[in-house]
């Protein structure tokens, strides 16, 4: 039987020496929707971006807090 052989490992990544900064997450926003009812002529229609950057603006202007 051969004898063992010990090699050295190295990673190919370089090691990280920096902290990041942990930036605050984003606060969690309850949407309410309310829909009107469905006709054979129109349907209900909301857009979710709008409703987000409404939210956001008011989060910021301290309407949550």
């Amino acid at each position: 039987m051969s004898e063992s052989r010990r090699v050295q490992l190295s990673s190919s990544i370089p090691a990280v020496t920096e902290k990041k900064k942990v930036e605050k997450p984003a606060p969690a926003v309850r949407l309410t929707v309310t829909l009107g009812e469905s006709t054979d002529v129109s349907s209900p229609e909301f857009s979710f971006v709008e409703l987000v950057k409404n939210a956001t603006v008011s989060y910021e202007n301290g309407a949550y807090l």
